[in-house]
């Protein structure tokens, strides 16, 4: 079995038990997760496989939103986890970042940070959603998202 087809694998079981069985923040890092990896698997099959030799504006652009909505979670999110998943994705964000500046020589480092990462968010996803079950189980429901924090006005 391929490393692709195991990656995929694993972030479909992962994603799903997440779905499944995680509360808000699970839910959305899931939907997050899932989402880039569609579209990335729609753009594979519609302009052909990436190359990584060479800068890639799709590739680019779709860690961006990833990171953009991961980070907006984890602002959020009343876990720790979620700001690990959010800075896994800047990683593949780096990734493609470090191919627009250095165009030469950077075709293994420009797949290793720009797709492994995934590998992380999964463990931290899976790990994540296991401890919320475990707490739910020990304490009850809890919040999913911090309280909004009150607004200190000025006297003036």
């Amino acid at each position: 079995m391929s490393l692709f087809a195991i990656i995929v694998a694993a972030t479909f079981l992962v994603v799903a038990f997440a779905a499944a069985r995680g509360d808000a923040p699970e839910k959305w890092c899931a939907a997050i997760i899932a989402a880039e990896a569609l579209i990335d698997l729609a753009l594979q099959f519609t302009i052909g496989p990436r190359s990584f030799v060479e800068f890639d504006l799709s590739r680019l652009l779709l860690d961006l939103f990833a990171a953009s909505a991961l980070i907006a979670v984890a602002m959020r999110a009343n876990r720790l986890y979620p700001l690990a998943i959010a800075a896994a994705q800047l990683v593949a964000v780096i990734g493609s970042i470090s191919a627009l500046v250095a165009r030469d020589g950077w075709s293994q480092a420009f797949w290793a940070m720009t797709q492994l990462p995934v590998v992380l968010q999964l463990a931290l996803l899976l790990g994540g959603t296991l401890m919320h079950r475990y707490r739910l189980s020990r304490v009850g429901p809890y919040n999913s998202w911090s309280p909004p924090q009150p607004r200190h006005v000025q006297p003036g």
